[in-house]
This record gives C-alpha cells, sequence and structure tokens, in this order.
C-alpha cells in the first residue's frame, strides 16, 4: 500500500504522477501539521503550499483528519517495523552482539531523523504519542526478555525499565535533530552505554 512508503519518495519518478501528487499532499500537510498543529491547519494551507487545488487534494484524502491520521499511521508502523526486526537471533555470534545492538539503536534514529515533520507530529504531537511510545517500549522490553532466555543478556535486569530508559534516551536525543556524523556516534554510544549493563559477560553454554 501506498501508506507505507514515506513522503519523502514524492519525487520518485517511478511512480505514477498520482502517487507522487499523493505523497507530496502527505509531505506539505506534514510540515503544516508541525509548524501550525492540527487545529490550525488548515487544506488551503496545503493546497496553497503544494501547488494544487482542494479538489485535487479531496480525490485522496476525504478530510484534513484522514490525511493526517494516514501520516500518523505510517510514522508508527515503521517504528514498529524496526523494533521487531532488531530481536536477536539465538544462533548469534556473540563477536557480533554490540554490531547487531548498534544498528538497531542507529535504525530507530534513522527513522526519528528523516522526516522531523512527521517526528514531530508522530512522536511528540497527537494526543496518540504517549501509547505509541508505550506499546513501542512493551515490544523492546519483549524482545529483550527473548534475549535474556537466549543467553545473551543477564537475567536480573528489568526487561521493562530497560526497555523505558532506552526509550528515553531515544526521545530525548531526538529532540536535539543530530545530522547524520552524529547519529552514527549517538548510536555507538547508546549501544556501549546499554550493553555495559545488561550484557551477560560470558554466556551460558547451550
Amino acid at each position: 500500500m501506498i501508506t507505507a512508503r514515506p513522503p519523502s519518495l514524492s519525487q520518485d519518478k517511478r511512480l505514477t504522477k498520482g502517487e507522487r501528487t499523493r505523497l507530496q499532499l502527505l509531505e506539505v500537510a506534514a510540515a503544516e501539521f508541525a509548524e501550525r498543529g492540527f487545529q490550525h491547519t488548515r487544506i488551503s494551507d496545503i493546497v496553497a503550499r503544494a501547488g494544487v487545488t482542494q479538489p485535487v487534494f479531496y480525490q485522496y484524502f476525504s478530510s484534513k483528519q484522514a490525511a493526517y491520521d494516514e501520516l500518523v499511521g505510517m510514522f508508527a508502523q515503521r517504528l514498529r517495523q524496526a523494533i521487531s526486526q532488531t530481536r536477536l537471533p539465538g544462533a548469534l555470534d556473540g563477536s557480533d552482539l554490540a554490531d547487531r545492538i548498534r544498528k538497531g539503536v542507529s535504525g530507530l534514529l534513522a527513522i526519528l531523523q528523516e522526516d522531523p515533520n512527521l517526528t514531530r507530529i508522530g512522536f511528540f504531537q497527537v494526543e496518540a504519542a504517549e501509547a505509541l511510545k508505550d506499546e513501542l517500549v512493551a515490544m523492546i522490553a519483549d524482545n529483550v526478555r527473548a534475549e535474556q532466555e537466549a543467553g545473551w543478556f543477564r537475567p536480573e535486569i528489568s526487561a521493562d525499565w530497560f526497555a523505558q530508559s532506552l526509550m528515553g534516551i531515544i526521545e530525548r536525543f531526538t529532540r536535539q535533530t543530530p545530522d547524520a556524523a552524529q547519529q552514527q556516534a549517538l548510536a555507538d554510544f547508546i549501544a556501549v552505554l546499554l550493553l555495559d549493563g545488561i550484557r551477560q559477560h560470558q554466556r551460558s553454554a547451550s
């Protein structure tokens, strides 16, 4: 579905004209919502900035709320997918542990930094943002519990507290809008910081 595509693809020539227009409207709507907030954004603001007419907007979205909900849903789904892909396999080589954690953290930071407007809406602005963060925390905690059972992490560490700590760190650094180089350095820092506290120093024999 087209809703799975980030708005940054609005210039992709492989898409049809209609797909590009739809994504352009989402991209512009994200900027307007981030700058003005939902209540103060008008459809006329969106179409003027996108260079189209209101009838064109209604070809793709039934209302301002529909466009807003799609942006929020798109953002949330991408974060869910990123976290679901970070669970460590039981057969992982121990020497690759830090690298896998680093890549997982880097992937989350990349999504949150890729479109600051979308992140501002979905992670900080909407009323459902806290519920989304709670959901992501629960997913991270489930990953940690599975990894504890696999022997990668210390069993006495609270998976829930670890997940809350990771989300707090990521949320704080996301507000600082790091550039690409800082983002990689942050991923390294967070991975080392958290691994030193949770890693099983000697994995039990299987």
